[in-house]
């Protein structure tokens, strides 16, 4: 075979394999909603958020900074949490932080693992 075409071979091989790759990860990542290296604590926060998972929460509330803080600046971007000292809903609350998730709602701090266990939002 010339050189040239074993060249242009090389090269269709390897455009058919990127982009079996990308196809390959865009329909894993839409089957399963984990995107392939996707930070833990970002899909706990988003899994949360979509499973309709609140935060009560209060700026001068140090646990409720605690809480926050155990999934890192970008993750809590993305929690579905209400401040309750800037007129949210908080009065049934007992205290804060609060998880509420499906309907029942859990005082004090939470680990992300225990999150994971009550929200379901396991992987």
């Amino acid at each position: 075979m010339e050189k040239g075409i074993k060249v242009i071979i090389t090269f269709g091989i390897l455009v058919f394999l990127i982009a079996f790759l990308y196809l390959f990860s865009d329909w894993f990542s839409k089957a399963t909603g984990y995107i392939v290296g996707e930070d833990p604590d970002n899909y706990l926060a988003k899994c949360l958020t979509r499973t309709g998972v609140m935060l009560y929460v209060s700026k001068s509330c140090p646990d409720c900074d605690i809480q926050k803080s155990l999934f890192g600046n970008s993750a809590v971007s993305y929690l579905n949490y209400t401040d309750c000292g800037t007129g949210g809903s908080c009065r049934d609350l007992e205290g804060l932080p609060a998880w509420k998730i499906n309907g029942t709602v859990y005082y004090g701090i939470k680990t992300l693992s225990h999150l994971r266990e009550l929200s379901g939002c396991l992987k």
